[in-house]
């Protein structure tokens, strides 16, 4: 199942990105934010997720470059939507019986 792109704010600097932001609000009930820092000290960069559920982690997960960390935020959203999805159209079905 495929979803719309995330739309990623990015601050760079030095032509590294040093932080990017996505942040996802559907229609006030449902929303989803992910950040990734960039950690210098072991050139990695940190993924944190938050909204409610099982997208919130505690402890940052890391990846070698931020595309990476990209990919693997759009993967988490992906999982989360078609979760949601599932859930929505198990509603919709009981509601026509």
């Amino acid at each position: 199942m495929q979803f719309k792109d995330l739309e990623w704010k990015d601050i760079i600097s030095d032509s590294v990105t040093i932080y990017s932001h996505c942040e996802i609000n559907l229609c006030g009930v449902i929303k989803m934010e992910f950040r990734i820092n960039h950690e210098p000290k072991e050139d990695k960069y940190l993924l944190y997720c938050f909204g409610k559920g099982s997208l919130r982690r505690l402890q940052p997960d890391k990846y070698d470059s931020v595309e990476l960390a990209k990919n693997a935020a759009y993967r988490i959203y992906s999982n989360e939507m078609a979760r949601i999805k599932k859930a929505v159209d198990y509603l919709v079905a009981d509601d026509c019986y």
